[in-house]
């Protein structure tokens, strides 16, 4: 039996002839494999106590009942993620390790997770102005320091990570992590029925904050060879030769175009995300513990998406999976605007789930997919920075509709956009491991 595992590991780990060119990447690979995988696991066990969906949506909710201050949270979040990652990578490109920029920049987007519990305890004290203003506030630095780590974290990824076991490698370590995020749901569910408020939340905040403090460890095991930057990496963002690069590659990609058109539309399409839980809470009139019970069935599916997903699409290509995350979100929608019994919100989250798992694996791999190896943190941070705008924007528009005709028609708004984006990345978009273009400088 034993030698039998030993062999399908090491198949597992086995790389394609071509990696024999980086034999530091070969010997290294096994090791940084395992700890990045232990890294990931670890952060997402620790925010499945602080999640976007349900939890911190619901913790705002007793704060105040403005669904324009609940959608801030995704799009700070998801905005403060996305925006400044092109203003780093000419900084990224010409560092021949990025490990050392990760590990300082991964430390100090950790010190707003450690004074969340604090602030869960406080906030209730204070006037409510003031209240959701440190909130945001807290959660903004969150986004910014997840925002400028974002680039050379996935730089660093690709660089130790080759694209035949990307998919692989993203998709186990989120399985990992939904799994303990599933345990993580059930604590957190106990937590907050047991516990009065606030202490709850500040509890469930708090073993949070331990979990992404852990996954740092893990990456401090991390070995990553040195190479030498390529011969155009540009002094900063505002340099005209790299804004001169940044039109080329714009003007000269079409297929990189369509594709930042398709994800534009997509993620208005997404602007619901951070409103079912409190719609659900609201129509029902359920306690605070259910937000668990809903990320729990969020992380339950992701465990079978996680499964399935990254072999998927290092088989057949990340564009396919990216298509199957918008159809199952259509579908999300759709169950979320006929369910009449709070069952049907647990197969609201679990097809969430399985979408969430989806788009989240094939987004991380196509940004890396697009451009050649010499630009890809050019390319990673085009494709964040430029489509950022709809993250911050389309949450925010959310409020806004369900704030003024509702949340059944802030449903149906972002079903029709979603289904738009979808489209579009499905018949327009080819693949970008067969279609890559090299622009030129």
């Amino acid at each position: 039996m034993l030698p039998r595992l030993r062999a399908r590991l090491d198949r597992f780990f086995t790389l394609p002839a071509d990696a024999a060119a980086h034999p530091d990447l070969v010997r290294h690979f096994r090791r940084n494999f395992l700890a990045n995988v232990a890294d990931m696991t670890t952060w997402l066990f620790g925010v499945s106590f602080m999640s976007v969906s349900a939890i911190l949506p619901v913790f705002v909710s007793r704060l105040t009942g403005s669904p324009i201050i609940i959608g801030l949270i995704p799009a700070l979040l998801d905005a403060g993620w996305f925006l400044p990652q092109l203003f780093l990578a000419p900084l990224v490109e010409r560092l021949p390790r990025k490990l050392p920029l990760v590990l300082w920049l991964g430390a100090l987007e950790r010190v707003p997770f450690a004074l969340m519990p604090f602030m869960a305890l406080w906030l209730p004290s204070l006037p409510s102005g003031a209240g959701i203003a440190v909130f945001l506030g807290l959660i903004a630095w969150r986004a910014l320091g997840s925002g400028v780590v974002a680039t050379p974290w996935q730089e660093l990824m690709a660089k130790v990570i080759p694209v035949s076991h990307r998919g692989r490698f993203f998709g186990l370590a989120h399985f990992l992590g939904q799994l303990l995020g599933i345990g993580g749901a059930a604590l957190a569910a106990l937590l907050l029925a047991r516990l009065p408020y606030p202490q709850n939340f500040a509890a469930c905040f708090a073993v949070g904050a331990a979990g992404i403090w852990l996954s740092f460890i893990f990456l401090l095991f991390t070995r990553e060879p040195a190479l030498p930057p390529p011969g155009n990496a540009a002094a900063s963002p505002l340099d005209r030769a790299y804004l001169r690069r940044l039109g080329a590659i714009l003007a000269g990609n079409a297929n990189f175009r369509l594709y930042l058109v398709s994800r534009w539309l997509s993620y208005f399409g997404g602007m619901a995300t951070g409103f079912l839980a409190v719609y659900a809470v609201e129509r029902f009139g359920l306690g605070d513990d259910v937000a668990a019970v809903f990320t729990g069935i969020l992380f339950g599916a992701g465990v079978i998406g996680y499964g399935l997903w990254g072999a998927v699409g290092d088989r057949y290509g990340h564009k396919r999976v990216m298509t199957l995350a918008v159809v199952l979100w259509l579908a999300a929608l759709g169950a979320a605007l006929s369910a009449d019994q709070v069952w049907g919100f647990y197969a609201v989250f679990a097809l969430l789930g399985l979408s969430s798992s989806a788009g989240t694996l094939s987004d991380l791999n196509l940004a890396m997919e697009f451009g050649p190896e010499a630009e890809r943190p050019t390319y990673i941070g085009l494709t964040r920075t430029v489509t950022g705008p709809a993250l911050l924007i389309a949450p925010v528009l959310g409020g806004w509709l369900a704030q003024v005709w509702g949340y059944p028609a802030l449903f149906v708004v972002s079903f029709v956009l979603a289904l738009a984006g979808g489209g579009l990345l499905a018949w327009r978009v080819k693949e970008p491991r067969h279609a890559r273009t090299t622009t030129p400088a």
